[in-house]
């Protein structure tokens, strides 16, 4: 298993190679988006990444203080994980877990696992290490038509959501909702918008809008972005990626003038993913209750500690 303390060309053909392997196409695995973390965010950490190219895995960390956690930042990613084949994970944990001690660590961090990963089995098996959820990513699957959507929803939560579409278009007639993706997407204006709620206003810190600047080099034509404007004037926007057959909502902002605005773009989205053949539609972290209302079913994510003996 070979240990990397910072991003080489060889690093760089071992993590495709791994996420050549891995089942899930989050842009939180990739390469683009470590690179990025460790350059707008965490900084003074120090890379420890281990790749093992026989088995295509590969476990990303950072390491401070002795305490190593998955890089790639758990307030940003929704998902952290060994990237490559589940079917390898436990036997690649199996083995990084003395190298990591022998690197100097002391304690293992690691958040965001999903509930579905080997990683989870690994953990479970090893006396002293300790699970929690911490968590929750609704998900809804989604139909072939939007009918059949708002038919699946239960009849109090159809009627509601029915209701508030008729009420708010009938309160901003002429709006319209535009779609971007990669270089085409506005980050400031999604700054902008988020900046209007006072939580995600001290969320973005000059390091993370640096950060969100950068999403559309990070992920590139998987990022998506929503519009809704009235007038010319956004009021609403969300970004999502879009890969595979999943659409993936990261991030919102809107005016609050205008009610109904965020809940109107979101159902719209809904409607646009089935339009093109998605089948997921995953409302990523928060237990939020528009999200319930909209069909989400939880999807759990984990913590693991563990102390390094």
């Amino acid at each position: 298993m070979d240990v990397f303390s910072q991003f080489t060309p060889g690093l760089a053909v071992a993590w495709q190679d791994a996420l050549a392997h891995e089942r899930a196409a989050y842009p939180f695995y990739t390469d683009a988006w470590h690179t990025q973390w460790f350059a707008s965010l965490g900084t003074g950490e120090q890379p420890m990444i281990l790749a093992d190219v026989p088995t295509h895995t590969l476990i990303p960390l950072a390491v401070k203080d002795g305490h190593a956690h998955f890089s790639g930042g758990e307030e940003i990613a929704d998902y952290l994980d060994a990237v490559g084949s589940e079917a390898a994970k436990a036997a690649i944990w199996q083995k990084a877990l003395g190298i990591i001690k022998m690197q100097g660590a002391t304690q293992l961090v690691l958040r965001n696992i999903p509930e579905d990963s080997e990683t989870l089995s690994f953990f479970r098996s090893v006396s002293g290490a300790a699970i929690e959820q911490e968590d929750t990513t609704p998900r809804l699957s989604l139909p072939d038509t939007f009918d059949a959507y708002t038919a699946s929803l239960g009849r109090k939560d159809r009627h509601e959501l029915r209701r508030k579409l008729r009420k708010f278009e009938a309160a901003y007639p002429g709006n319209a909702i535009t779609v971007a993706a990669g270089e085409d997407t506005d980050m400031m204006q999604l700054m902008s918008l988020m900046a209007r709620d006072e939580d995600k206003q001290a969320f973005l810190t000059d390091a993370m809008k640096q950060f969100f600047q950068n999403l559309p080099d990070t992920v590139g034509h998987a990022l998506t972005q929503h519009t809704l404007s009235l007038d010319g004037n956004a009021i609403a926007t969300a970004v999502s990626f879009h890969t595979g057959d999943a659409l993936l909502l990261y991030n919102s902002g809107y005016n609050a003038d205008y009610v109904g605005a965020g809940l109107y773009l979101k159902t719209k989205m809904i409607e646009w993913a089935i339009a093109q053949h998605i089948h997921t539609y995953n409302f990523l972290q928060g237990n939020e209750r528009y999200k319930y209302e909209l069909g989400g079913k939880d999807f759990f994510v984990y913590r693991v500690t563990y102390t390094l003996r």
